[in-house]
């Protein structure tokens, strides 16, 4: 496995422009899934609404698509099931007690699954889908060394494909032990100026960008309903902020 960026989508034509601007793969994050229905993101989303947000995003690119579904619905087994079904290349699941209390960006210490616990979770009959092990350790003020520890567990025990640090601090980036063997992902949402090649030669294998589209969605959204006050008309908007309603077309199916 070649480095792969891959790049938030919550919608089918925000995932038909990832897949056009030639990205390597979809993220359905759970923030944003959150957000999205007007949810905070402390694992009130359930699966089946996580579901409807995934199939019509798969059916509608070729590139292979990731669901972040927090800390697995309860059932794991069936959540494997579930989104195998529906085409998802892969889930990430998350070391925190079910259900989440916030989201770790911003969220303060909270208690994390038992270590052997969270190997046997994970170990589930599957047939094509991957399993990427995310650990809060860092984040949540566990530490580096019981990182370390948890990635370790959740590959050799757990039989994850994938193993996800969350890290909010750009030092904690280059303090997980590499090795050439382990697949890492990483979320660098905190550190924007931390280019793609650079993760990459550091030994992570895939970089997702999990919520930079949506964002961009708040704040032009916001200047299109500014200028539609501030000039009484669509005029401003058809002319600097619109696609054109050929694009939009043509971003969505003939028939």
């Amino acid at each position: 496995m070649t480095g792969k960026v891959i790049v938030s989508a919550s919608d089918a034509i925000t995932a038909k422009l990832v897949e056009e601007a030639e990205f390597d793969g979809i993220w359905i994050s759970g923030f944003e899934a959150s957000a999205r229905l007007g949810l905070a993101d402390n694992g009130s989303i359930t699966m089946t609404e996580m579901l409807n947000i995934a199939r019509p995003i798969i059916e509608a690119v070729k590139l292979p698509v990731w669901v972040d579904v927090d800390t697995g619905y309860g059932n794991f087994q069936r959540t494997v099931r579930e989104f195998e079904r529906i085409g998802a290349e892969g889930i990430c699941v998350q070391d925190d007690i079910p259900h989440k209390k916030n989201n770790s960006l911003w969220g303060g210490k909270s208690e994390l699954m038992g270590v052997s616990e969270f190997a046997k979770k994970i170990k589930v009959k599957r047939n094509r889908i991957k399993i990427v092990a995310r650990t809060e350790s860092i984040i949540r003020g566990y530490g580096k060394r019981e990182a370390n520890k948890r990635l370790n567990a959740y590959l050799q025990d757990g039989g994850a494909d994938i193993l996800l640090p969350h890290v909010r601090n750009i030092d904690d980036i280059l303090s997980i032990s590499n090795y050439e063997d382990r697949i890492y992902a990483i979320v660098p949402t905190k550190f924007p100026a931390c280019t793609n090649e650079g993760l990459f030669n550091h030994g992570y294998k895939m970089v997702i960008w999990a919520n930079q589209t949506e964002r961009v969605k708040i704040k032009a959204t916001r200047e299109c309903l500014k200028s539609l006050k501030d000039f009484d008309s669509a005029e401003f908007i058809e002319k600097n902020l619109s696609a054109t309603l050929e694009d939009m077309r043509g971003l969505t199916p003939e028939d």
